[in-house]
């Protein structure tokens, strides 16, 4: 459950949010040119949270090498602690500061743990197990019967144990040196 206690304050949620913390993720996109400034702004942004009544900790995650949204994580003990951040002039300052250089800004406030769990049964659910089974028969098949046909004759005088082991062994190579790989290839692009 995702709740926004900025803007106007319905205070008919405040016996709901009161006792539960509450986590704020901010996303932030960074004008061109201003990246240093804005690490050191986040570097003060997150002192002065640390600092701040009632914050449970804050940290900061910078985007890869090629780019992208910088995100500051802080946590309240309660909503009503975060709504003094929000209002504070300690805040005001800071966010004043970042007008120059942040060109676009994201904010979701979680209260509670709710909205991890409610992330997690979004994400897509395995297809049942005789449907795998299926594919990864339908994928073994061809190579055992190739295997069978290029590589049994030349060891049919061989005893049948070192057989099976030769056939195994090249099969499980195959799958997992080229059928695996391209396998991961066409699930990547949604065509398997």
């Amino acid at each position: 459950m995702a709740m926004t206690l900025s803007g106007p304050f319905d205070t008919a949620q405040l016996p709901r949010i009161a006792s539960d913390p509450v986590t704020v993720t901010v996303a932030r996109t960074v004008a061109p040119g201003f990246e240093a400034q804005y690490v050191q702004w986040t570097e003060d942004v997150v002192a002065m949270l640390r600092k701040f009544h009632g914050c449970l900790g804050a940290g900061v995650l910078h985007p890869g090498p090629d780019g992208g949204e910088h995100q500051i994580i802080f946590r309240f003990v309660d909503g009503l602690h975060l709504r003094e951040w929000e209002r504070s002039p300690q805040r005001a300052a800071l966010m004043a500061r970042a007008a120059g250089f942040v060109d676009n800004e994201r904010v979701q406030r979680t209260v509670g743990v709710d909205n991890w769990f409610e992330l997690s049964q979004r994400a897509e659910t395995k297809r049942p197990i005789w449907g795998r089974i299926a594919t990864d028969v339908a994928w073994v098949y061809p190579v055992a019967i190739v295997i069978s046909l290029v590589v049994a004759p030349r060891i049919a005088e061989l005893p049948f144990a070192i057989r099976v082991t030769i056939s195994t062994l090249l099969i499980t190579a195959v799958m997992r040196l080229a059928v695996g790989p391209l396998r991961s290839r066409l699930r990547a692009r949604r065509t398997l």
